[in-house]
């Protein structure tokens, strides 16, 4: 499986600065361009206001707000992301087909993950767009 993320620019909303920074530097390091982090749900729906993202890894619970808007906005555009998570996850919605991640977690296995998922391989990829209403 290619791991390479080279020239995909990924999201990164993450409210513990260690590890944003452990994700950036794996993301950087596997090609990708890296956007954010953001620490905040308001940041990181800014940030993902853009439309040429290619993928997002979100902290599912930033500060006391849950990333409910992020990652339905993120899945009614089609953009793949990982839910970095310590916590549960509100299952409301057609997003919670997408991968999560439970931390403490290897910033390569989000890596090795969001490859999966942007290069349309396997069952994540199936698992994340099956679930998709039309």
């Amino acid at each position: 499986m290619d791991l390479s993320l080279s020239g995909l620019r990924v999201l990164i909303v993450e409210d513990e600065p260690l590890l944003a920074w452990e994700l950036e530097l794996s993301l950087a390091a596997a090609g990708a361009i890296v956007i954010g982090p953001a620490s905040t749900l308001s940041l990181g729906l800014a940030l993902a206001d853009d439309e040429s993202l290619d993928a997002a890894v979100i902290d599912y619970r930033l500060g006391h707000e849950e990333a409910v808007p992020l990652a339905a906005m993120l899945y009614e555009r089609g953009t793949p992301f990982v839910i970095h998570t310590g916590h549960g996850t509100n299952a409301d919605g057609g997003w919670w087909s997408a991968p999560i991640v439970r931390k403490p977690s290897n910033p390569d296995r989000i890596v090795q993950i969001l490859a999966a998922l942007v290069r349309n391989e396997g069952a994540l990829q199936h698992s994340f767009t099956s679930n998709r209403p039309g």
